[in-house]
């Protein structure tokens, strides 16, 4: 019984981080960056509340890796104007932060 549980608990754990966009635990889903750069841009309440985000590019398209430090960036466009913005790595899970466009 105790084996199920710790198995049960494994698979929650493991789809928690995969709404990170973590692949295998070595990478991030570059495609859900990019959708989650585009919601922390776009966001008003928690992010920037930049009005139309588009065009999000991270990281050439290639997988980044999801250590702790790992940094790229995304090619955006803000309403119309093609923007970079910065992404850092912020923890071993995956976790990502946003700067805002440059």
């Amino acid at each position: 019984m105790g084996v199920i549980v710790v198995l049960v608990e494994a698979v929650v754990l493991l789809s928690g981080v995969s709404q990170l966009g973590v692949l295998g635990g070595t990478q991030l889903n570059v495609t859900k960056v990019q959708v989650g750069v585009q919601q922390i841009l776009a966001d008003p309440a928690s992010g920037y509340g930049a009005n139309a985000v588009t065009e999000v590019s991270c990281n050439d398209g290639r997988n980044p890796s999801a250590t702790k430090g790992t940094f790229f960036n995304c090619a955006v466009t803000v309403n119309g104007v093609k923007r970079q913005v910065a992404v850092l790595v912020s923890d071993d899970n995956g976790r990502y932060e946003v700067d805002r466009p440059r």
